[in-house]
């Protein structure tokens, strides 16, 4: 005997899910999701510019919110996986910026938004999901922060924020052109440091540095502090994440890379400082922080301690920093320069 199926509103409905009206007729499962987000955005107190006005239910289109530009994925709701179509991927001229996860079940009208993907995140996570094809399998559970993340970075970012980067080339495209450490003196950071990272910078004098709390554990050498950058750390699920998606983590820590040198326009030093964020934490049991220049290697795998850091001196080989922890994608800087 057949046992009756379960209706929907006897489970427990997702979290975020939203429910459209059942009197109409929804073509595919990419309608049902715009209408969703749709409704989401028709519930915020200030509107948000959505677009285009003709043609968004067209498979493979990408929309444009509140100048983002957003690739929309579906699936089923019960799905582990979702399929993407990395053609838009391919060029830097039409490679979205986010990426928003829907799990539509049909049956029901009911759409659940997953999570968001930036560029840079989905660029990482492309590039080991899957032999080359011209769709990309990528479990859903990689897609964070449900549509408030959405929200929160088409709200709170600059849409220059968000690079466009195209499949084609490695993770973080002009993440391996070098970064002049001599430009952080002038008050100038390079974009995918600020962009991609979050990273902060603040030149420095004897006496700031003097001053500054969150630089007290640094061990500082006989050589002046010339400019900190510091890149804001935390832990989402077991992921390593930096800038604005680190700061609603519970386990968040700071990356401090000090410039140091006797001549005031000339860096011949760095150091670099991982800590927690709160004074007195400890730094995540199995977070690694590598550093090399030439065949000078430094890594620690931090087991209760408060701090790591290490000492750079000048040369001619570029410093290589990564961050690792089990399970998650490493965080990989661009290679820092000192001046030869």
């Amino acid at each position: 005997m057949t046992e009756p199926v379960t209706p929907l509103e006897a489970l427990t409905m997702p979290l975020g899910a939203v429910e459209l009206p059942e009197s109409v007729q929804w073509n595919s499962p990419r309608v049902l999701a715009i209408s969703a987000l749709k409704e989401v955005l028709a519930s915020q107190k200030a509107p948000l510019p959505f677009g285009p006005s003709i043609g968004a239910e067209e498979e493979g289109r990408l929309l444009s919110l509140n100048r983002f530009a957003l690739q929309l994925v579906t699936t089923g709701l019960a799905a582990d996986q979702i399929a993407i179509d990395k053609s838009v991927w391919m060029q830097e001229s039409t490679a979205p910026q986010l990426l928003l996860a829907a799990q539509v079940d049909e049956e029901n009208d009911v759409v659940v938004f997953t999570g968001v993907l930036t560029s840079a995140e989905f660029i990482s996570l492309a590039r080991s999901a899957n032999p080359p094809t011209e769709i990309i399998i990528i479990d859903t559970n990689e897609f964070k922060g449900g549509v408030e993340r959405l929200l929160t970075l088409v709200q709170l970012l600059d849409p220059a924020a968000i690079p466009r980067l195209p499949l084609k080339t490695s993770p973080y495209k002009a993440q391996r052109s070098v970064i002049a450490i001599a430009d952080w003196i002038n008050g100038q950071i390079d974009e995918v440091l600020g962009q991609s990272f979050g990273a902060n910078l603040q030149p420095l004098s004897v006496g700031a540095f003097r001053t500054n709390i969150a630089l007290r554990f640094i061990s500082l050498p006989d050589n002046n502090a010339l400019a900190l950058v510091s890149i804001p750390l935390g832990l989402a699920d077991g992921q390593l994440v930096s800038g604005l998606a680190a700061e609603t983590c519970i386990e968040r820590f700071v990356l401090q890379m000090l410039a140091t040198g006797s001549n005031p326009s000339s860096p011949d030093g760095l150091i670099l400082l991982l800590s927690a964020s709160i004074d007195g934490d400890l730094l995540p049991n199995g977070l690694c922080i590598s550093a090399c220049q030439g065949s000078h290697t430094q890594q620690q795998i931090a087991e209760d301690n408060t701090k790591i850091e290490f000492n750079f001196s000048g040369g001619t080989e570029l410093i290589n920093v990564s961050l690792g922890f089990p399970g998650s994608n490493d965080l990989v800087l661009p290679p820092l320069q000192l001046p030869g």
